[in-house]
């Protein structure tokens, strides 16, 4: 992949004689391009999204092109998750066919500014005199490198906790006070496996971001330099108390029969399926699944949106709920999450032109309220939440207070710590995911499988540093 991108960016790199006080160079964002277009200039926006999200999207793309006549946004579906997308976007860096926006998964922000194949976003609002200052400082800071803000909007989410509101009335517990941390949602499973309403109460998708969300809320490093905000990681700080302590509490619920460990593959529902049949109580997940789960719930959903080859999906009678992410010791420690839209530069001026002209539009308050109530991801535009509309919306409906519970957590969370910034951040993924294979699918000991990620880690991150990525 880095061979790749870096024969793509080899001849458009920025003059960095030009750059601003951020780094980024103004004039690599072409923003007046549009100014001297001919006809109408297609932008070609790639994007993997399904359900609820993918609808809300349609609809965007087509209010937008219908406000203006200058330029044209097409969507091109590459997938259902953010790996196919990446994967064709390597492919298409080896071409020079790239797209005009590309909505890429939260870990890339690091190997993005590196690679040189994108226009940073900060170049475009430094260039266009844009007020960056609109959006929330965590996620600013999440996605920027030295200062300077890569992508030029974000699909907002973070992680939340779905429960069973009946299970635990039947179990003596209180519905209304969830579990809070690790501690607790072991005992509420502990009662509800002891009162014979579910076998494994606790169902999770063995997905190496659920760990990542464990360490940022508790203000733990992944990796060193101020996991990597100070300067390029180098170094793994996966091996620490707060990271055996989870994975022996994983250990020792999956030993305890409270845990159902549903393997972390590409498009993986078993655990949707598992609290939908009532075979588990909690489980674990994007906030971004509010929108989706809220029409199986209904029954409004196409079965086809979220890849299931099945007829129509009756609605599911259950009482399910959302509550903040359970941290270490407390709950709602989180950190953002979802995908953010790159600017390729190796594209026509007049098309980056179009492209940036779109993803404003996007980035309005108004347009984000409808983004949000859509399609369930929270909104970085800060004005969004004075909305009328989404006070209400979260006020007095299901999703709306469902997401509540999320955007209440991203508010809370400490902007100087947003989360790790890793170059090989799909390698350090994978390291994780092997382990906790190892150790809950397998017979490793959680201090060994803690260990070998960290060693694996520690190899990406030399890997990464000695090759100049």
């Amino acid at each position: 992949m880095a061979l790749a991108i870096v024969a793509g960016a080899c001849t458009s790199s920025p003059d960095s004689s030009t750059a601003s006080s951020t780094g980024v160079d103004p004039g690599s964002c072409p923003v007046d391009a549009l100014d001297g277009a001919e006809g109408t200039v297609e932008v070609v926006m790639w994007e993997t999204l399904t359900g609820e999200p993918l609808r809300m999207m349609q609809e965007l793309v087509e209010r937008y092109n219908a406000s203006q006549d200058t330029v044209r946004v097409r969507m091109e579906n590459q997938g259902t998750a953010y790996a196919e997308m990446q994967r064709k976007f390597v492919t298409a860096v080896g071409t020079g066919d790239l797209p005009a926006l590309i909505p890429l998964e939260d870990t890339q922000t690091q190997f993005m500014a590196d690679s040189g194949i994108v226009v940073p976003a900060q170049a475009c609002a430094e260039a266009d005199n844009y007020d960056l200052d609109q959006f929330l400082p965590l996620v600013r800071n999440f996605y920027s490198v030295d200062g300077a803000l890569q992508p030029a909007a974000s699909n907002l989410s973070t992680t939340v906790q779905y429960y069973n509101r009946d299970h635990f009335e039947a179990a003596g517990l209180d519905p209304d006070s969830p579990p809070e941390n690790l501690a607790e949602l072991r005992s509420a499973a502990e009662a509800i496996q002891a009162a014979g309403i579910t076998d494994r109460p606790f169902v999770m998708l063995i997905q190496p971001w659920f760990l990542e969300q464990w360490l940022t809320g508790a203000g733990v490093e992944m990796v060193n330099n101020n996991n990597g905000r100070d300067g390029l990681a180098t170094e793994s700080r996966f091996d620490n108390e707060t990271t055996r302590e989870i994975y022996q509490w994983l250990a020792d619920l999956a030993a305890d029969g409270l845990l159902n460990a549903i393997p972390g593959t590409e498009g993986q529902v078993d655990h949707y399926f598992a609290m939908a049949l009532e075979q588990s109580s909690i489980t674990l997940e994007t906030s971004t699944a509010i929108s989706t789960i809220n029409a199986v719930l209904e029954g409004t959903l196409d079965p086809a949106e979220v890849g299931l080859d099945v007829g129509e999906l009756p609605a599911i009678d259950i009482d399910v709920d959302v509550a903040p992410y359970p941290g270490v010791r407390d709950a709602g420690k989180v950190q953002p999450g979802g995908g953010a839209f790159y600017l390729p530069r190796d594209n026509a001026p007049e098309v980056i032109a179009g492209a940036w002209d779109f993803i404003k539009w996007f980035n309005e308050a108004t347009t984000q309220a409808d983004w949000m109530q859509g399609a369930t991801y929270m909104a970085w535009n800060a004005a969004t939440y004075d909305n009328p509309d989404v006070v209400a919306w979260e006020a007095n409906t299901r999703p709306g207070r469902w997401l509540s519970v999320a955007v209440e957590e991203i508010e809370n969370t400490n902007p100087d710590f947003p989360g790790p910034l890793i170059g090989p951040y799909t390698e350090v993924r994978d390291a994780i995911r092997l382990s906790l294979d190892a150790m809950l699918l397998g017979s490793t000991p959680p201090e060994e499988a803690v260990a070998q990620a960290d060693q694996a880690i520690s190899a990406a991150l030399e890997r990464y540093a000695d090759e100049n990525f």
